[in-house]
């Protein structure tokens, strides 16, 4: 078969390579192909397919003009699966295994009928073409489909006639591309002193990599709209966080930020994107399993779990204060969102966690937000202040609650605060959690804290208003 550089991946590509050198040295003169300068052109497109992998492009890598550059294109698959393997980053080689097996799919598509007999066969799956259609044994076809046996890919909803499985040439595709990316994702493991040889030569492009591995990671999460990940509980920022590192998530806790995600209004394409990063990545089955349970594929929209089912199946990784005044990790969200709602609605809340105790003036002209040039004082010199101030305090008490009004609930938090100057004074109700939650922090930990407040008066009480916690 000519134009082995489009499908670089094919055992006989490899013969190919193989032929260029003498019978068995192909390992040995790998070194120094690594520095040979006639091979610079080689190792460059190596990297220009890695780059364009990890950044997400498909555009095309040309075409070899006479058999020198096929033998470079050849060359530069050989090349670019040295880089993989020295350098082991489980991202990148799944978008590099995921991408370039996207790249053969958009190929063979145009391909005609002898070609893909071929590339079959080459891959495993051998094929016969009856009455317009691909004839596959249901052996092979299992073992080629392992990781889409669900849906339309199982057995059973194919149509199985005398062992015989029969396929148009858009699904023989797809299946051939399942093959290849689990075996561009199959990397061999380098000899030690090669190893650090291709870590050498190529350390400066394997950085490159990591900068623009970091910024796909960072547009990824960008492109989840408005969520704001500032709001979300501890057990979707730590499992996303493990994500983001490489940690093989277990079902529940995929379950869990799949359907999260979900409810707060992203695509399945945007959350799968995100899952790329871990170490068991099968695009085909992780597809398969977001649009599931997005409702895409299966007509029905799951929900996200609460917070008794996520502690009780080992995805909540424990609370904090805030936690324990919910029983959804949406409510969490929802309620850390009380910095987003208008003026007016956070001092008609204020009012309500607090009993409504206060004249309307107090309320109407309370301030909401710090401002950047407060002077530090001790509580006792903020207390006689006639505005805000910044204070180092310790947290003597913190606690959440709960006030029903309306018919919902206002989630809040009140705390004491004090210093070597003055006793504790109690705040005012704490309805933003994002001002709350260091509170606790620092109470839990024993640390003071940097507080701007602003003393108030309730009724006969002096209170003190908490407009940035540090």
């Amino acid at each position: 078969m000519r134009d082995l550089w489009r499908y670089p991946f094919l055992p006989a590509a490899h013969a190919e390579i193989e032929k260029m050198y003498p019978r068995g040295q192909l390992e040995s003169q790998l070194e120094k192909l690594l520095d040979d300068p006639l091979y610079g052109e080689a190792r460059a497109l190596a990297v220009e397919r890695l780059n364009a992998a990890v950044a997400d492009r498909m555009e095309s890598l040309g075409t070899p003009v006479d058999e020198r550059d096929e033998e470079m294109y050849l060359l530069s698959y050989l090349f670019s699966r040295l880089i993989l393997s020295a350098q082991a980053d489980t991202k990148v080689i799944n978008w590099v295994g995921v991408t370039e097996a996207l790249r053969a799919e958009r190929t063979l598509k145009d391909e005609e009928t002898s070609i893909l007999l071929y590339v079959s066969k080459q891959l495993g799956v051998p094929v016969k073409v009856v009455e317009g259609k691909f004839q596959v044994h249901y052996t092979a076809y299992l073992t080629a489909t392992k990781n889409l046996r669900t849906g339309k890919w199982k057995l059973v909803n194919r149509g199985v006639v005398d062992g015989k499985v029969m396929l148009d040439q858009r699904t023989l595709v797809r299946v051939l591309r399942e093959i290849v990316v689990e075996h561009l994702q199959d990397l061999p493991e380098l000899p030690g002193k090669l190893g650090k040889k291709v870590l050498e030569r190529f350390s400066n492009d394997m950085e490159n990599m990591q900068v623009m591995a970091k910024e796909r990671q960072e547009r990824a999460l960008r492109e989840l709209g408005q969520l704001d990940f500032g709001k979300a509980p501890p057990c979707f920022s730590g499992h996303l966080a493990d994500l983001q590192e490489g940690v093989n998530l277990p079902h529940p806790a995929r379950f869990f930020l799949t359907t999260f995600l979900t409810a707060l209004g992203q695509e399945p394409e945007q959350i799968m994107e995100l899952y790329a990063t871990a170490p068991d990545f099968k695009e085909s089955v992780t597809r398969y399993q977001v649009e599931h349970i997005t409702g895409k594929i299966s007509g029905a929209e799951y929900d996200t779990p609460s917070c008794s089912s996520l502690i009780s199946q080992g995805v909540c990784p424990g609370g904090n204060a805030l936690c324990r005044e919910i029983v959804h990790p949406l409510s969490y969200y929802r309620t850390m969102a009380e910095r987003e709602k208008p003026d007016g609605v956070k001092r008609k809340r204020l009012r309500l966690a607090a009993a409504g105790s206060g004249d309307a003036k107090l309320w109407a002209q309370l301030p909401l937000k710090a401002p950047a040039d407060a002077p530090p004082r001790s509580l006792a010199a903020a207390l006689r202040a006639d505005g805000p101030s910044r204070v180092s305090l310790q947290v003597e008490h913190f606690r959440g609650r709960s006030t029903k009004a309306g018919g919902k609930y206002i989630r809040w938090a009140s705390a004491r605060l004090a210093d070597d100057t003055s006793p504790s004074l109690e705040t005012l109700p704490l309805t933003q959690w994002e001002l709350a939650l260091p509170l606790a922090h620092a109470k839990s930990r024993g640390e003071s804290v940097e507080v701007t407040l602003l003393p108030v008066k309730l009724g006969n009480q002096s209170r003190l208003h908490v407009l940035a916690v540090s």
